[in-house]
């Protein structure tokens, strides 16, 4: 399925050096159009801590729209804890562990992209009025379904399935973390 195999550890501790930054970007934005895959990233830890912290800044930045600081860190902790979450377990079940520095760091790297070009959406919607959201919305719609689509992709690539099971697994993914969040923020107004 993979036109590439995931590249074995390398003994260099910081490969994500010896890449240019502009060609980083361009690979993660073509993950996200579906183009590239989770073994053309480099294989490096602190490439894949680079783009777990970022994802967890945008998490809690977009919770801290609607929540406390203490909740908004709390959140994006546990959601960033899921996707790392998912792709060990995903990994782990069809022993492709070596491929876990790759997967997380496309996830998060997809997933900090996605969180940056829907702030200012989420951030328009909570200030238009409940009954007039307007069309952003449906493009708020738009972005969930692309991620979706993409955690499908990154999960195809990584273990190896079709991608309607990707996806299948992307979608049980978003529901949990939809389901966790609303969680935290009904707890969050119930002692707040």
């Amino acid at each position: 399925m993979a036109t590439q195999r995931y590249q074995k550890p390398v003994a260099q501790p910081n490969i994500a050096a010896h890449v240019p930054m502009n060609a980083l970007i361009i690979l993660i934005f073509n993950i996200m159009r579906l183009r590239a895959a989770p073994q053309d990233l480099p294989h490096s830890r602190f490439l894949m801590l680079l783009c777990i912290s970022a994802y967890l800044l945008m998490g809690v930045v977009i919770a801290a729209l609607e929540q406390t600081f203490g909740l908004a860190l709390l959140a994006a902790g546990i959601d960033t804890l899921l996707l790392v979450g998912l792709a060990w377990l995903a990994l782990w079940i069809r022993g492709y562990q070596g491929r876990i520095i790759q997967t997380v760091t496309a996830f998060a790297a997809t997933g900090t992209l996605f969180a940056f070009i829907g702030w200012p959406l989420v951030v328009y919607l909570q200030q238009t009025s409940a009954d007039d959201p307007g069309s952003l919305s449906i493009l708020l719609l738009v972005l969930v379904i692309w991620n979706i689509s993409v955690i499908g992709h990154i999960l195809r690539h990584s273990v190896d399935v079709p991608m309607w099971i990707g996806t299948g697994i992307a979608l049980l993914y978003i529901y949990t973390s939809i389901r966790v969040m609303v969680a935290l923020q009904i707890a969050g107004v119930a002692t707040g």
